[in-house]
């Protein structure tokens, strides 16, 4: 089963949109078709987006989807002070636990929405991250056309 790593804007979408990528994937996680692996500091920052951002009904439908598609929470707690020095050259503080999550998880891919400080961050794509960072709608079409 692939085994994905979901930034925080994937949960976002995943509840604001029933038609977009995030929300199919959410779909499958919930079957069991993937795996979903995330940082605590992800759920953390989805939860205060949708909140503020759509409200509590969305943010009801966000719960639901994590309790039925049951992410597993990779710990950043040792991630090397060396290592996280070197991101940040890269990259805002505040991206760090996400990219450092996804390395460490042995996920397939980090999937995301951030164009600006991932999917398009020419320093981040420079130093050569061994996993694929990739919108929900290009692992959708990879892994299911």
């Amino acid at each position: 089963m692939p085994k994905v790593f979901l930034d925080a804007n994937i949960f976002f979408a995943a509840v604001r949109s029933s038609t977009g990528g995030s929300y199919f994937i959410m779909e499958l996680a919930k079957q069991g078709h993937i795996r979903i692996v995330t940082v605590a500091y992800a759920l953390v920052e989805a939860e205060r987006n949708i909140e503020e951002k759509i409200g509590e009904g969305a943010l009801h439908a966000h719960y639901e989807n994590l309790l039925a598609a049951r992410p597993i929470i990779q710990s950043v707690v040792k991630i090397p002070f060396i290592f996280a020095s070197k991101l940040a050259t890269v990259m805002p503080e505040k991206d760090i636990p996400i990219l450092a999550g996804a390395l460490v998880s042995g996920a397939e891919a980090l999937i995301t929405l951030d164009r600006k400080h991932f999917l398009e961050n020419e320093k981040l794509l420079k130093i050569g991250i061994p996993i694929p960072i990739i919108t929900p709608g290009d692992f959708l079409q990879k892994r299911f056309s």
